[in-house]
């Protein structure tokens, strides 16, 4: 019986582990969804600005808990039309241009 017992007690941390686990990844999911929606309403009004041709560059200052997905997303398709340069002395202030290709 003392078997049956610990094979039961190790299945329960087993689905306790996996279960947390499912938890984890729909929150960062979810957080990373709200994250990208509030990125592409905010590039809309930058584009807006930038359309203005004495507008070089837009300032831009980041919140401290969205620091590491928007360094993420910089490198990714979301600002891939846009050139992105972290303000000198400043880890949170990021200057956008308009990414200009020479042919």
């Amino acid at each position: 019986m003392s078997r049956t017992r610990d094979v039961i007690k190790n299945k329960n941390k087993v689905e306790k582990a996996r279960k947390a686990r499912r938890k984890n990844e729909m929150t960062s999911l979810r957080e990373l969804s709200a994250f990208k929606a509030k990125l592409y309403d905010e590039l809309k009004h930058i584009e807006v600005v930038l359309k203005d041709a004495d507008v070089d560059a837009v300032l831009i200052t980041v919140p401290d808990k969205a620091l590491s997905q928007f360094t993420s997303a910089i490198y990714s398709e979301d600002l891939a039309g846009y050139d992105v340069e972290q303000v000198e002395g400043q880890t949170n202030q990021f200057y956008i241009r308009r990414k200009f290709i020479v042919f």
